[in-house]
């Protein structure tokens, strides 16, 4: 198996999260902001990460673990076919810059392949005009405009927000605050739990409201993160929401709220985004 595939431990992990890999430095070295991209090298090169990542250990656990929430949504809800049929990204970072990314993105795609998922949507802000062409090459789809991540999930969607700030997920969750539609989402984000334990539910009401709200009915599976990358999968989890947990319609947890309103969050508004000019 290739080195960077090798099975990690997560004491091992946390030392090496001290410092950055070689093959890290190189990349950022070599992929100034304004550098120009090939795609077609740029493509060739992730089709082999793809390959890579599909026979990694992380990988075929992430399936193990993704299969189990869908086997408890399929039991819980008793719905016959609950594969998801989309996959929205928001905030996977510039995947031709970022070491990061361009393994998440990999992993993404894989995913994606293997649940024969048709739709993929992708948004970030940071995204250049060849990350955007190199997306529509891979037939996903990317957003004109920044929702915020006020995304519907009118069907079995999952979504990915890898290390995205808490506002993104409070944003998506006050967007599909409803049962028939919360049923609907497969979340993969920072561990809700985590979060959680990070600082007084004081400060966390300012940015992760709906987050604190929807936790006691919320399924967490985490993802034990074994892979070779510093910084790439940690801490996440798969965030499900199965029916039979949420209240029943009428309670007085779906009241009509306010739209989250933030200060001082990373977050690139919609307004900030319509002024941005990225190349």
């Amino acid at each position: 198996m290739n080195d960077e595939f090798c099975k990690v431990t997560r004491k091992k992990w946390i030392i090496r999260n001290k410092c950055m890999s070689n093959d890290q430095k190189k990349l950022h070295k070599d992929s100034p902001e304004s550098a120009e991209v090939d795609e077609e090298t740029f493509l060739r090169r992730l089709t082999t990460l793809r390959e890579r990542m599909t026979d990694s250990e992380y990988f075929a656990q992430a399936l193990v673990t993704l299969g189990e929430a869908l086997i408890k949504l399929k039991t819980i809800c008793q719905t016959r076919d609950n594969n998801p049929k989309r996959v929205v990204c928001f905030g996977i970072g510039s995947f031709t810059r970022s070491y990061q990314a361009l393994h998440q993105l990999a992993f993404i795609l894989c995913i994606q392949k293997h649940f024969s998922i048709k739709e993929a949507i992708f948004f970030d802000p940071v995204f250049r005009k060849c990350e955007k062409s190199i997306l529509q090459r891979l037939d996903c789809l990317v957003m004109a405009d920044n929702c915020e991540a006020k995304y519907e999930a009118d069907m079995q969607t999952l979504f990915y927000l890898p290390h995205c700030p808490n506002c993104l997920t409070n944003n998506l969750l006050w967007r599909n605050w409803r049962r028939k539609h919360l049923k609907n989402i497969i979340l993969i984000n920072n561990s809700f739990e985590s979060l959680s334990c990070s600082k007084p539910e004081r400060l966390l009401r300012l940015d992760s409201n709906y987050i604190l709200d929807i936790m006691s009915y919320a399924v967490e599976l985490p993802l034990e993160d074994d892979y070779e990358v510093n910084n790439v999968f940690n801490d996440l989890s798969v965030h499900i929401f199965p029916l039979a947990n949420l209240p029943q319609e009428g309670s007085e947890v779906w009241q009509e709220k306010e739209p989250p309103a933030y200060k001082d969050v990373e977050m690139v508004s919609a307004e900030d985004f319509a002024k941005l000019s990225i190349n």
